[in-house]
């Protein structure tokens, strides 16, 4: 089935998210592809009409605001796209032939080799960066699963429904589990006896943070700094897309809690990583405003606040294979968005400000090697250098 975004209905600025919001419309859409103006749906004949009038309610939930793109405009804050990367091509096949990556399933990979040993540098550089900048910042490994009302307290349902995934098990019930134990989903109609979720997997390292401050005071003269990292999971649908975009990744996170003006400065001492970045590796890169793609009521109010607030900014990096840019990693002020439903205060019963500044360390490690180029042999000494002093190449 072929369709053409219809921009005089709800705006050029909202062709992408309706795209991507194609694989969430119904389960019988069982692919999503572009080729020019055409939008491709692969589906079956006999769903067409069904698939039509889906379409049809994605259009008007875009146009009534109960959903949307990116509204405002985006602005480039600093631009350093006039660097030259020594790789031009698409390096996602070779890594799979070499058994850099393997694909587990659609979003979802294992790591070895050179990747794994670049992934392992950002990891390694975002940790040891973290310690000697922030006094006094406390490590957290935190649990993937987390009770689904303290997340909903998040406000996170709310916003990010299309992201959410939940883990669940097999009712507990001798006669259902020896049926799974012999039959296996050979009898489909087993995964009627799952339990209903009572967890939630992660989207955010950074979530269990506030949730652990609740009702806390914080003082004045001490914010909190946080360390946080770990696997994260995202619903993308089918807009998962090489190793740009995954339903699994991993992610490492600075967390501060304070006032505004020090969750401001906290946020400006970690941004200095990603300029020593750009300059060590000679990166294509740029920085960003940005907003979510908000699936809410009040989505209008939630994106301007982040573009005009200046709340959300996002450290972008060049894919010369694609000619695209992919976000790597993202400042987040959050203001009083969590401290208000989780009582977060300091002495004076004020609401404390939180901020977070979040890497994805497979886009890093994606987006690095795109940029150099797999063979380390043609490195520029600066990367190798850099890379060599916390990895052993």
């Amino acid at each position: 089935m072929v369709i053409r975004f219809d921009e005089k209905r709800v705006g050029k600025e909202n062709e992408q998210f309706f795209v991507d919001m194609l694989s969430y419309v119904s389960p019988k859409i069982q692919d999503v592809k572009r080729n020019g103006e055409d939008i491709i749906l692969d589906i079956n004949e006999a769903d067409k009409e069904f698939i039509e009038e889906k379409v049809e309610s994605l259009y008007k939930m875009i146009e009534s605001g109960s959903i949307s793109g990116k509204e405002v405009p985006i602005t480039t804050l600093e631009d350093h796209t006039d660097e030259v990367p020594v790789n031009k091509e698409n390096i996602y096949e070779k890594l799979c032939e070499d058994g850099d990556v393997v694909e587990v399933s659609p979003g979802v990979y294992s790591y070895s080799n050179l990747f794994l040993k670049v992934f392992q540098y950002f990891n390694n550089k975002i940790e040891a960066y973290g310690k000697e900048t922030f006094d006094g910042i406390r490590e957290y490994k935190f649990p993937v699963l987390h009770p689904i009302k303290r997340y909903e307290k998040g406000g996170y349902f709310e916003n990010f429904p299309h992201y959410i995934m939940f883990g669940t098990s097999m009712k507990n019930d001798l006669e259902i589990l020896e049926r799974f134990s012999k039959n296996g989903l050979n009898d489909e109609s087993i995964l009627e006896e799952m339990k209903a979720p009572s967890l939630v997997l992660r989207h955010a390292a950074c979530v269990p943070v506030y949730e652990m401050l609740e009702g806390k005071t914080i003082s004045k003269d001490n914010p909190e700094k946080f360390l946080v990292s770990g696997t994260c999971f995202r619903n993308e649908g089918k807009n998962t897309f090489e190793l740009s975009r995954l339903n699994e990744f991993f992610m490492k996170e600075y967390v501060f809690v304070g006032t505004p003006d020090q969750c401001k400065e906290l946020i400006e001492k970690a941004k200095e990583l990603w300029s020593y970045w750009q300059k060590v590796f000679k990166a294509n890169t740029k920085l960003d405003t940005a907003n979510d793609s908000f699936f809410a009521s009040n989505y209008k109010k939630l994106q301007f606040f982040q573009v005009i607030g200046d709340s959300k900014r996002e450290f972008k990096w060049n894919i010369p294979g694609h000619d695209t840019y992919i976000s790597c990693g993202s400042i987040n002020f959050h203001r009083t968005h969590f401290s208000k439903p989780y009582a977060i205060k300091n002495e004076n019963d004020e609401l404390c400000y939180t901020a977070c500044f979040a890497f994805g360390i497979e886009r890093l490690a994606y987006a690095l090697l795109s940029q150099k180029g797999l063979d380390i042999s043609k490195w520029d000494a600066s990367t190798f250098d850099e890379i060599s002093k916390y990895v052993d190449l």
